[in-house]
C-alpha cells in the first residue's frame, strides 16, 4: 500500500505545483501595476499583452502580446520604433519591425524579442516598453518580468 501511496502523492504535488505556477502568471499579468497606453483602443487596433518572459540562463527576454484589428483586412507591421528600459535605466532598443496578416475582429498574437541583456537577480521589471502597431503607439510601464529557465 506504501508503495503505491508515495508515488500518487508525489504525482499530486506535481500537478498542484505546476497549475499553481499557471495561476500566479495570470494573477501577475492581470495586475493594476502595469499601465497601458493604446490611443487605437476600439477604434483601430485593440491591444492586449500576454507576458513577458525572461530567459535565466541566456539571460534575454521575449515580450508576448496580442493584437486585434478593428478596421479593414490588411498588413499591419508590428514592433517599429521600439523603445525599452529596464528598471536599472539600461536602454534595450532596436529595430524590431515584423509584418503580419490582420483580417477584420480576428486576434493576432505576436512575439517580440527584447535586445540586450539583463540580469535576472536585478531586473524583475522593464520601466518602459514602447512600439508602434501600424500607425498606434503603445506604451507599457512596470511590466515584471518571470524569469525561468527555458528549455531549447
Amino acid at each position: 500500500m506504501k508503495k503505491i501511496l508515495l508515488p500518487l502523492v508525489f504525482a499530486i504535488v506535481m500537478i498542484l505545483t505546476s497549475s499553481c505556477a499557471a495561476i500566479h502568471q495570470k494573477i501577475k499579468y492581470s495586475s493594476k501595476d502595469i499601465e497601458i497606453s493604446n490611443p487605437c483602443e476600439g477604434e483601430e487596433i485593440d491591444f492586449k499583452i500576454i507576458s513577458l518572459i525572461g530567459d535565466k540562463e541566456e539571460q534575454t527576454m521575449v515580450l508576448n502580446c496580442r493584437f486585434i484589428n478593428r478596421n479593414v483586412n490588411k498588413d499591419i507591421q508590428v514592433g517599429k520604433n521600439f523603445v525599452c528600459y529596464d528598471i536599472e535605466g539600461v536602454s534595450h532598443s532596436g529595430n524590431r519591425t515584423k509584418e503580419y496578416k490582420a483580417l477584420t475582429d480576428k486576434k493576432v498574437d505576436f512575439s517580440i524579442e527584447i535586445p540586450g541583456k539583463a540580469v535576472p537577480r536585478k531586473v524583475k521589471k522593464l520601466a518602459v516598453i514602447s512600439f508602434d502597431i501600424d500607425d498606434c503607439h503603445i506604451e507599457m510601464r512596470n511590466v515584471p518580468i518571470m524569469w525561468k529557465k527555458i528549455e531549447k
